[in-house]
């Protein structure tokens, strides 16, 4: 590769995490180095710490010994007064002002005990305490700054780096966000699910994986949602299109295994990404009632406890009577409350309340 299609392939790799290990060990060889690391660092309390590491991959290989120092607080690289204070910088182990002659020192003795010589970088300040950072380091031995060829390299890479630093940071964060939202739905016990127009299922949580294994009329099959009856399956693609009135009713053998499916929300992707439309799909059934947290929905909507019941309740399917008559009280007390709860929530009915609160509970 040459520069340009090395920075074409750094572009590629922050989409593609995949793509990072032969991308950086491109860069290696072509500029005849041991290792090519970008890191994101932070800071805390007077010590630099790297948050994330994409390594090449000898770096991978060896990525204990090396994060026992020289990704470590014992490097004198990890010192907070050694941070950047500019946007974008082109530094070394030689060039830096941070360093003494004895940090050089003790960098090139550490750094030799990993295997490595001299380092060199380039470094992006997403806002102070947080940085991302192209380092890279000669074989062990090695100790001279940075040649015209590796500077020819940085001079090309340095008009796009900071572009590349904010798109790694971004989607960082973003698949932080949906690991922790995936952990969240995963333990909640209404179970949901996520399919195509298709009835392909592109993601369940374990509630929702539990309830279809114990059904006899509807079972996954192939990551597809399989029916016994075909016209559960066209009322299904219906409800999944949007045009069943929010909620599909499939009956089987006994009272217990019924189902009830309902729609929660659509997501569309723009005309400029590959995905398909999904729907997102709450199931409840006498087989396995969801236990939903009232505590939850008081919280989240600002209702009372006794508002907070009965959302929880209707959510789990039962009736306005039949949660006045578990409660032993009134039907009418039951019907001011879920007054009460629906203008709480900004919706009008009964049955966009409890699609409001499953999408809320999914969003969680």
């Amino acid at each position: 590769m040459d520069d340009n299609a090395l920075i074409a392939s750094l572009y590629g790799a922050t989409t593609d995490p995949a793509r990072w290990t032969a991308t950086l060990d491109a860069i290696k060889q072509r500029l005849g180095l041991a290792s090519v690391v970008v890191q994101r660092l932070g800071t805390q309390e007077n010590l630099l710490l790297p948050l994330v590491n994409f390594r090449d991959s000898w770096s991978s290989a060896h990525a204990a010994e090396h994060d026992a120092w020289a990704n470590s607080p014992a490097s004198p690289r990890f010192r907070s007064d050694t941070q950047q204070t500019v946007e974008l910088e082109i530094d070394s182990d030689q060039r830096s002002e941070a360093f003494t002659p004895e940090d050089r020192q003790e960098l090139q003795e550490g750094l030799a005990g990993c295997g490595l010589g001299s380092g060199f970088w380039i470094g992006y300040r997403l806002e102070p305490g947080d940085f991302i950072t192209l380092i890279c380091h000669r074989p062990r031995g090695e100790w001279h700054d940075i040649t015209p060829r590796e500077q020819r390299f940085l001079d090309t890479l340095t008009p796009h780096f900071g572009q590349i630093s904010r798109q790694i940071a971004s989607l960082s964060e973003a698949r932080a966000r949906f690991a922790l939202a995936e952990q969240i739905m995963q333990s909640a016990t209404l179970p949901i699910l996520a399919c195509d127009d298709g009835l392909r299922v592109h993601w369940l949580n374990g509630a929702a994986e539990r309830l279809l294994q114990a059904l006899p009329q509807v079972r996954l099959a192939g990551n597809a949602l399989q029916f016994r009856q075909p016209q559960a399956a066209a009322a299904v693609r219906d409800l999944v299109r949007g045009s069943a009135g929010g909620t599909c009713l499939v009956a089987g053998d006994l009272p217990l295994d019924g189902v009830l499916l309902r729609y929660l929300q659509r997501a569309s992707p723009g005309p400029d990404t590959w995905q398909r439309d999904l729907t997102l799909l709450a199931l409840t059934s006498p087989r396995m009632p969801p236990q939903v947290d009232a505590a939850a929905i008081e919280r989240f909507f600002g209702l009372t406890p006794a508002e907070a019941l009965l959302t929880a309740a209707l959510v789990q399917g039962l009736t306005v009577k039949e949660y006045a008559a578990g409660r032993g009280i009134a039907e009418g007390t039951a019907r001011m409350q879920l007054k009460s709860a629906l203008a709480k929530a900004g919706v009008g009915r009964q049955t966009d309340l409890v699609r409001h609160v499953c999408t809320a509970l999914a969003r969680l």
